[in-house]
């Protein structure tokens, strides 16, 4: 067993996390290297400006794997009355790493960091091979569509 430690990324576990979400289009998404490359080049900035504006924040699991979480202004909704929006993005544990509960520790982490900032809800989209994790955790699946335009 492997010992796992949480921490919370800075600008310069960058490269890691950029790393970390091209594994995760390519193996979910079996997506188009060059679609990827193109994301990747957009995503650097974004990220770097969310890391140091302090609306994305993301954790890192040594060794094993990262997760992020982004807050975003959002309208005010029934359900949701806040004008902020707390997402979890990119949760990505290498494969060797896979099954070690490295995931749940990540998840629970960021799920707890989101209480102690007082989100009233959390929202992700999960992919097929993390549902499992995320229902296990209390998340329920809500539905929503979209227009590719």
């Amino acid at each position: 067993m492997h010992t796992v430690t949480i921490r919370h990324a800075t600008l310069a576990d960058l490269p890691l996390l950029l790393q970390y979400r091209r594994a995760m289009a390519e193996e979910i998404d079996n997506a188009d290297p060059s679609v990827v490359n193109r994301m990747i080049t957009a995503l650097e900035p974004y990220l770097r400006a969310g890391i140091a504006e302090g609306r994305w924040h993301a954790w890192i699991a040594e060794p094993g794997g990262s997760g992020s979480l982004e807050i975003v202004q959002w309208v005010p909704g029934r359900q949701d009355p806040s004008a902020r929006r707390a997402w979890i993005h990119s949760l990505y544990i290498e494969p060797s790493f896979r099954r070690l509960g490295i995931g749940r520790r990540l998840t629970q982490t960021i799920v707890d960091w989101c209480r102690k900032q007082r989100f009233e809800w959390v929202y992700l989209h999960p992919s097929e091979l993390g549902r499992p994790l995320y229902q296990s955790l209390g998340f329920e699946s809500a539905s929503e569509m979209r227009l590719k335009l």
